[in-house]
């Protein structure tokens, strides 16, 4: 073997692939046990003992795995960064793509993990059952956001009984009915009016049945709500037509 001018090579290299995995294997352990900041930690002895070619898959797996700790710590810059790195070296690590799409919902901004997932739905991860999963996600924070806040229009908490929900119903729409102001003749205050005096309308009646509310609560927009509970219904007469069957 000292005749081999490659053995000393191949020692150092099997010393480094050796402390790669050792690195590797604390950072998962460590990952386990919700120990995230020990996990980051290892990970990163592991990208700095690898040594590889940014292009290699290990390279990619390392920062897409260490951008999942840095997640759990809140560390979104590294997180995203860390995602950045691996996809340009592996442009369909899922784990990565996944990773980046919940930082960036948790930044705030549902809109790009939406357009993102929308996309590797259409193209490299069709039918995916993970992307598919986290586009879902995405277009509900989206439509979250976009959803008029019921319990500040009528100016109550969100822990108001029904009793106190129509009472600051009926006080509101004494305010701001359209009636109010169609003395002044003013078409745009007019159709504000109307407008608000319409969602008023929709938040006591979903505030008032518990079932609408605990969707609201959970996060769902009046439509998502209304196709829920038309579903609950369905399956309800379903249930029932099939104990008439027996």
């Amino acid at each position: 073997l000292r005749l081999d001018p490659d053995f000393g090579e191949a020692r150092t290299l099997y010393k480094k692939v050796k402390a790669v995995f050792r690195a590797f294997e604390n950072a998962r352990d460590a990952f386990k046990k919700r120990n995230f900041a020990e996990s980051a930690r290892c990970f990163t002895e592991a990208v700095e003992s690898a040594g590889v070619s940014i292009r290699s898959p290990l390279w990619a797996s390392l920062h897409a795995q260490r951008a999942q700790a840095y997640r759990r710590l809140k560390q979104w810059n590294e997180c995203l960064h860390d995602c950045k790195i691996a996809l340009h070296s592996q442009d369909d690590n899922k784990q990565a793509w996944i990773t980046r799409a919940s930082a960036l919902i948790e930044l705030d901004r549902p809109q790009e993990a939406e357009k993102e997932m929308k996309r590797l739905l259409e193209t490299t991860f069709q039918n995916d059952t993970m992307i598919r999963h986290m586009h879902e996600k995405a277009v509900f924070e989206v439509r979250k956001r976009k959803r008029p806040d019921y319990y500040e229009l009528l100016g109550i908490s969100s822990i108001a009984s029904e009793p106190e929900i129509k009472m600051a119903y009926k006080k509101r729409a004494l305010e701001i009915h359209p009636d109010r102001v169609a003395k002044e003749e003013d078409e745009a205050k007019t159709k504000e009016h109307e407008e608000k005096f319409k969602i008023i309308g929709e938040a006591l009646e979903i505030l008032t049945d518990p079932m609408k509310r605990e969707l609201y609560d959970e996060g769902h927009d009046k439509q998502a709500i209304e196709e829920r509970v038309q579903a609950a219904q369905r399956a309800a007469r379903n249930h029932q037509n099939g104990h008439h069957h027996h």
